[in-house]
């Protein structure tokens, strides 16, 4: 029997102790008011929740929304209720979207980045510092110095990969072997149980495939999806007449198979498609801690339900092979 998880899981590498489900913030302070992003940050506190996923450059791509207006969200509602037990999670070295110029790991660029995070958040260290993007031409060495020196000016206190290729994760790790650095202690990565239309992947962007699924099999390294709900593509699929532009990119015949498959065991547990999902990432053979992004309490609800599913072992291991990319 896969029974009610425990509240809270170790991050490998780290001091860190974190809720099961991560609470995604890119809509905080533009599609979600000051007011509806409070509502859902306390309403996730109340919960158990403790682990909160933001970055420098959400959500710069909104007209006529205050820069970085996700991490000073999260920044005004931590000062206001005070930082309790919160795990934050942010991401740096993202490219200019205003004046794109190519990748930004130089070092001027990511001190800058996370200098300005320490600020927007309320101080530093930040817990969890994330590479929003990868610079394949840039040495990997080069890279972890800087973050190592992050570490050492009090700034961050871990740091992480975001949308590395396995063969970067795999040089990372030799780095980090070789030279005595901490090195990446976590992946973000788009993932969920509906793998998109690759031609609907930006080249800048990983999904979870073969390589990255078996890099992070032999190193234990911790995967902390994001778009792990799939847009909520298996509720949609069930719920509405035609599929709305958004979930789009995961409409093909393997996602539909999947689609079917969720449905049944939903219909048979009384839970959401999409709790399922989340729960078969959870109970996957490498460490993962999904993101959710949720836009309303109700959703936040929703998806908790995948924590205290009870599944029977035929079930689970059904749940197990569909998180396994094609």
């Amino acid at each position: 029997m896969a029974a009610v998880l425990h509240d809270r899981a170790a991050l490998a590498g780290t001091d860190l102790t974190v809720s099961r489900l991560c609470l995604g913030g890119n809509r905080f302070g533009s599609a979600l008011d000051a007011d509806e992003s409070f509502a859902l940050l306390d309403a996730y506190a109340e919960l158990g929740g403790n682990f909160l996923d933001t970055a420098l450059a959400y959500a710069d791509w909104v007209p006529g929304v205050e820069r970085s207006c996700s991490e000073k969200t999260v920044g005004r509602w931590l000062s206001a209720r005070g930082r309790r037990d919160m795990v934050i999670a942010t991401k740096g070295g993202h490219p200019d979207l205003h004046h794109p110029a190519g990748p930004r790991l130089d070092a001027a660029s990511l001190r800058a980045d996370a200098y300005a995070s320490v600020q927007n958040l309320g101080g530093a260290p930040i817990d969890l510092y994330y590479l929003h993007r990868d610079d394949p031409a840039r040495p990997i060495d080069d890279i972890l110095d800087t973050m190592e020196s992050l570490v050492a000016e009090g700034a961050i206190r871990y740091y992480a990969a975001s949308n590395f290729s396995a063969a970067r994760l795999t040089a990372a790790a030799d780095c980090a072997h070789r030279t005595g650095a901490r090195g990446f202690v976590a992946n973000q990565l788009e993932w969920s149980l509906a793998a998109p239309k690759p031609e609907r992947v930006a080249p800048d962007l990983t999904y979870m495939d073969a390589d990255l699924l078996t890099f992070h099999r032999t190193t234990g390294l911790p995967a902390v999806p994001y778009s792990a709900q799939a847009k909520g593509y298996f509720d949609k699929m069930r719920n509405t007449a035609a599929l709305p532009e958004s979930v789009e990119r995961y409409d093909t015949p393997d996602n539909t198979r999947t689609a079917d498959r969720l449905h049944r065991l939903a219909d048979q547990y009384a839970v959401e498609a999409t709790a399922l999902a989340l729960r078969a990432l959870i109970d996957c053979d490498i460490p993962t801690v999904p993101v959710i992004g949720c836009r309303t309490v109700e959703q936040l609800h929703g998806s908790w339900t995948a924590l205290t599913i009870e599944l029977d072992p035929t079930d689970a291991e059904l749940l197990a092979c569909l998180t396994i990319p094609n």
